[in-house]
């Protein structure tokens, strides 16, 4: 960098001159590498591996696909573990895969090892076994056992999403949850973890938009369902010691007094402790949520912490009803017309897990004298926040595109690049779903263009999806 700066401080430059400088800087031909600059999409890597016993050799294949006509020279970051006690054995090494397809020596292991591949996200590209299964039990491993804390999240998103596909399949589930299960288990107890980010990354789940992106076609009800089962799971078999360890972190943070610290640790511990509380919310017990949330609701000392309480109580119902309706008064009563902080009052009740919600947002967008269609982000809080709550947008009933649609409709004429952005981040990924949704999601678009006055924005984007 400092050869960079002292050639090109202050001019315009290009990409082929930072390459130079990094090239000349460290006595390397980067000319493969500048390949990356002219190649678009990402590339797949694919592998497979051996392991000879007698010899002690492992050997990883690697073959690179990509658009590029040449091969693309693509940093291979890798360690390797022990597959029976989950030690690391060779630490991480960097390798060059310059080739389409190069095989890697690594001698003198006394047992099967399990690939870390990718480690830190060495390389923007698309991992992929040659036979297309990931083991279980070796991503278990890589899950709690993995010293690089990318591959340790990425293994245990893998994990938790097999599982969670499986309910939703309604396939066999009982090797999956027991693997999230010991998974989750070694993840929460593990001293070895000193980071707490990395460790409240490592133990949430995949959302349901990322687990939408693993099927053919997306029921987001079924992957909601699919999804907190999973967790109650979890919720269930850790409460005591989930329980002990939010109490710890609360002690931890109420050590620090009516100082609220912003620096790296203090941040990753309140992030923690909300992963603690979220799931302590998620064990059955109604009425012992609503008492936790409530508590840490109305001690936080920051928008974040109160914010993470505020999630979970919008969607209470039955014995956390009335906590629910008290925090919705209070949150508002707090935000003294400050409108960042009323568009995140409107955006929780809009994502409500909620049989009633779409009712509720109805109700807020028709009557509430702070919300008006006339301010942009006022209108992405409620209406937009509303059609990522897939669950009850993508009601079969399509009483949810109905809404959308009448709002389109009023807001086309008020501010018509909103609306368009929002149809294209709802109604034009319809064929993702079944004939039901997919047939109610077109007829909204087919009723937009129809409109006689309807704005070349909204136009654009209403004719594509419907292509």
């Amino acid at each position: 960098m400092d050869l960079y700066f002292k050639r090109h401080d202050g001019c315009a430059v290009t990409c082929d001159d930072f390459l130079a400088a990094m090239a000349d800087a460290n006595g390397v031909d980067l000319s493969q590498f500048g390949r990356w600059y002219s190649t678009s999409g990402t590339p797949v890597i694919t592998y497979s591996s051996t392991f000879d016993k007698e010899k002690g050799l492992y050997q990883l294949s690697l073959s690179q696909n990509s658009r590029s006509d040449e091969p693309l020279l693509i940093p291979v970051a890798i360690g390797l573990l022990d597959k029976e006690t989950g030690e690391e054995v060779v630490p991480t090494t960097v390798l060059e895969l310059k080739e389409c397809a190069q095989t890697f020596d690594f001698p003198g292991l006394k047992g099967a090892v399990i690939p870390s591949i990718l480690r830190n996200f060495s390389a923007p590209v698309k991992l992929v076994p040659s036979d297309g299964k990931v083991d279980g039990s070796d991503l278990a491993v890589l899950a709690s056992r993995d010293t690089d804390g990318f591959n340790r999240w990425d293994s245990a998103q893998k994990l938790y999403e097999t599982a969670i596909l499986k309910v939703i399949n309604r396939e066999s589930n009982d090797n999956s949850v027991n693997g999230v299960l010991e998974t989750f288990g070694h993840t929460l107890k593990d001293e070895g973890i000193s980071d707490d980010s990395i460790r409240a990354y490592a133990l949430t789940l995949p959302s349901e938009s990322a687990i939408a992106e693993a099927v053919t076609v997306i029921d987001p009800p079924a992957i909601r369902n699919a999804r907190k089962h999973v967790k109650k799971a979890i919720a269930s078999k850790f409460k005591g010691e989930l329980l002990d360890a939010y109490n710890k972190s609360t002690a931890a943070i109420e050590a620090d007094g009516d100082t609220f610290k912003v620096d790296g640790a203090s941040v990753g511990r309140r992030h923690l402790r909300n992963v603690y509380l979220s799931y302590l919310c998620s064990s059955g017990d109604e009425k012992e949520a609503a008492a936790l949330a409530t508590k840490h609701f109305n001690s936080a000392t920051g928008m974040t912490d109160k914010l993470a309480a505020f999630n979970l109580l919008v969607s209470m119902s039955g014995e956390g009803e009335r906590a629910r309706e008290d925090a919705i008064q209070k949150f508002y009563k707090d935000a003294n017309g400050d409108p960042l902080v009323l568009n995140k009052w409107f955006a929780c009740q809009a994502g409500a897990d909620l049989p009633d919600v779409l009712d509720r947002v109805v109700k807020l967008s028709s009557s509430h004298p702070d919300f008006t269609l006339k301010n942009p982000n006022r209108c992405r809080s409620l209406v937009l926040t509303f059609t990522m709550n897939a669950a009850a947008f993508h009601d079969e009933e399509g009483k949810g595109y109905t809404f959308l649609g009448d709002v389109l409709e009023k807001l086309d004429t008020i501010n018509s690049n909103v609306a368009a952005r929002t149809t294209a981040g709802t109604l034009i990924g319809w064929k993702r779903y079944n004939e039901k949704r997919a047939s109610l999601m077109k007829a909204q678009l087919e009723r937009l263009k129809s409109m006689p006055s309807i704005s070349n924005d909204l136009l654009e984007i209403v004719t594509k999806g419907l292509k």
